[in-house]
């Protein structure tokens, strides 16, 4: 994890730390370096180089000097090393996101938010295929409740508006998940583990390359009964939680100028969640299918070219089996990706393509009598440049263009509406991020836009017999817009033994989409949020222990299902050869779960979560693992909405201790 930190960084250029340390440097930092157990004298250090990470935040690999957002990655491998295995629980430690289950616990919806943005203002792409957005907005936050790590490489964060590289749905960020490519020998691994709660995780993977050949294949299964609700039916208590998934990834190298490959990805998961109303358990049922191919293609040494089809099915189908609520949903996305760099020369390069995604969503809610079938299809086609001018080598700015279409056609109740979308959007960033050559500083700005449009639900309205009442339709609902931009300094000290990075950022959003309590509509001010994103990490010990924090403030009047301050730490200690502890550590403000008017709305008090976790090599090829989820036995809430219309409180509560070992075994 040495130098992690430094990844963040949106526009970095590689440099080297002075033979001597900077006169300006301040006692107090040198004495710093000097007692780090691998430090050495100032006046004999080498120089420190940062790490030459390469990065898929422009849609295609691209040196991490030019890419123009300000990026976290995360590597799955250290992740698991550390105990994190679930998606949404790897995501809060990015700087700037709020990742918190709602409405349950493990298995259920998650609220995955960027910058204070709402969750639906962030884009979700799984191997260069985008799975959020479209005719129902929501199908993202169910798979990024469910979903583990298996099968992946890697997690990356693009904070700030994204909308020239990726469209729509982006003011907030974009979060991009991708498989892992089979390397070297053939290889396996089996991971078990089982403890608190019922709770019974299995992984099987298998990777290898022959000849031009390689692949990955993981196979997963996993249960729990989290930790038990405070609601019953027929004197049980139920929030259970199963899933079976697969991930699999090939690539052929057919010459030195071409790759072609293909991933697959699915899972099925049954949610038994709580239910407020009497009726049983609320069951929620989701099956999902990804598949994509790809072909990269070098023309000349200085043409790159990408091509990505993909489609993505998802089925969500809930219901309480002893009341007259059932929601059933259907999403179809079919993808075309067409990405590019041409290198001009060694200071001019240009990212350019197109996109073309086709979505099509159907799903019916119906409470007694009552229905609300829904037949949707929408359509959106992009064209984008970004240019990126390496002024000097510590200098560059970039800039770019995304013109969008997007065609869509609705239904209700087997009536079509001649008033569904039929226009198009144009976004523009601008980037720019200098090095210091002396003290290695990392100084970057961005500014941008993005936009979102209305989603299926929000405009045709719905029944929705529990959360308050009824949505009414909004024909005249329209796209929310948005404007955003940061400044930041990122800054290595003492060979890179330590670093720090902050960021400052505002955006505004004009006509912002939101629920009056019976309607969406969109809002006649201007909305403002902004906020401090931080992260710092140190390495002793000769890197054998490591530290890293991250911290996230948020401002924005009111802060609606937003805490104002979110803090994460994690140490890593390597003990010995063998073993290996740590701990994990986050604190959740208190937070609104609506509006002040909204008498619907709950609160959420502060919590602290701790975390164990360590492992120890048994032998060369097996580990022992064990880990202790909240330590403390934090009594804390994921979801309150005080007692209105008949209905009693509703108050999902977090799982208590939970005490977790397994083995993993490779070969």
């Amino acid at each position: 994890m040495k130098n992690k930190i430094f990844a963040l960084h949106e526009g970095a250029k590689k440099s080297a730390l002075p033979a001597r340390l900077n006169d300006r440097v301040s006692g107090s930092l040198i004495a710093l370096c000097l007692i780090s157990a691998s430090a050495v004298d100032s006046a004999e250090q080498e120089p420190a180089k940062l790490p030459d990470t390469t990065i898929i935040a422009n849609r295609i690999a691209t040196p991490l000097s030019q890419v123009g957002s300000s990026v976290s990655v995360l590597d799955v491998a250290e992740l698991a090393d550390q105990g994190i295995l679930q998606l949404d629980e790897a995501l809060k430690f990015a700087p700037g996101v709020v990742s918190e289950s709602i409405g349950g616990q493990r298995g259920s919806y998650s609220y995955t938010q960027i910058r204070g943005m709402e969750a639906k203002d962030t884009a979700l792409f799984v191997d260069g295929m985008r799975i959020s957005g479209g005719p129902d907005q929501f199908i993202s936050q169910y798979f990024l409740g469910s979903q583990n790590t298996n099968g992946l490489s890697q997690i990356e964060v693009l904070r700030g508006p994204q909308g020239v590289m990726y469209g729509p749905d982006t003011m907030g960020g974009v979060i991009g998940l991708y498989s892992a490519k089979g390397e070297g020998p053939h290889s396996g691994e089996l991971r078990l583990e089982t403890g608190s709660f019922n709770s019974q995780n299995a992984m099987l993977g298998m990777q290898g390359t022959e000849g031009d050949l390689s692949y990955s294949l993981s196979l997963g299964y996993e249960e729990t009964e989290n930790d038990t609700s405070k609601y019953k039916f027929d004197g049980e208590k139920d929030n259970d939680f199963d899933m079976f998934s697969y991930a699999l990834r090939l690539d052929y190298a057919v010459n030195k100028q071409l790759n072609i490959g293909m991933t697959l990805r699915g899972a099925e998961a049954t949610y038994l969640g709580p239910n407020i109303a009497g009726y049983g358990p609320d069951v929620t049922d989701t099956d999902y299918t990804l598949g994509t191919v790809f072909a990269e293609y070098e023309l000349n040494e200085q043409w790159l070219s990408k091509l990505t089809l993909g489609i993505y099915q998802q089925n969500t189908f809930f219901n309480q089996p002893d009341s007259p609520f059932t929601n059933d949903e259907d999403l179809t996305k079919y993808g075309l990706y067409w990405d590019n760099t041409y290198q001009w020369n060694d200071r001019h390069t240009t990212l350019f393509g197109l996109t073309y995604e086709d979505s099509s969503y159907t799903g019916e809610s119906i409470y007694g009598g009552l229905g609300s079938p829904v037949d949707n299809n929408r359509t959106q086609s992009g064209v984008y440049a970004n240019h990126i001018w390496q002024v000097t080598d510590n200098f560059n700015v970039s800039g770019g263009l995304r013109w969008e279409n997007y065609d869509e056609d609705r239904q209700k109740k087997g009536q079509s509406r001649e008033d569904g979308y039929d226009d198009d959007h144009v976004t523009w960033k601008l980037a720019s991020a200098y090095t210091a050559e002396k003290t290695s500083s990392i100084l970057r700005a961005s500014i941008g836009t993005g936009f979102r449009l209305p989603a299926v639900s929000q405009i045709v309205g719905s029944p929705n017999p529990f959360f308050g009442p009824a949505i009414l339709p909004n024909d005249d609902l329209d796209p929310q817009e948005s404007i955003g931009w940061d400044l930041g300094v990122e800054q290595p000290f003492c060979d890179g033994k330590y670093g720090l990075s902050v960021t400052y950022f505002a955006n505004r959003v004009d006509g912002q989409i939101y629920n009056t309590g019976t309607q969406y509509v969109n809002a006649d001010s201007i909305s403002e949020i902004s906020g401090i994103e931080a992260s710092a990490e140190a390495n002793f010990l000769d890197d054998r222990l490591n530290i890293t924090l991250s911290y996230t403030w948020l401002d924005r009047s009111p802060l609606i299902d937003l805490p104002e301050n979110v803090l994460g730490l994690r140490v890593h200690g390597q003990i010995s050869d063998r073993l290996s502890l740590g701990l994990s550590a986050s604190y959740m403000d208190s937070r609104s779960m609506g509006a002040p008017s909204d008498t619907y709305a709950g609160n959420l008090e502060s919590y602290v979560l701790v975390n164990l976790f360590g492992h120890y090599q048994l032998t060369e090829n097996v580990k022992l693992t064990a880990r202790v989820e909240n330590l403390l036995d934090t009594d804390y809430e994921l979801f309150n909405q005080p007692a209105q219309g008949g209905l009693q409180e509703a108050s999902f509560p977090g799982r208590g201790v939970g005490i977790f070992g397994g083995v993993t075994i490779e070969w």
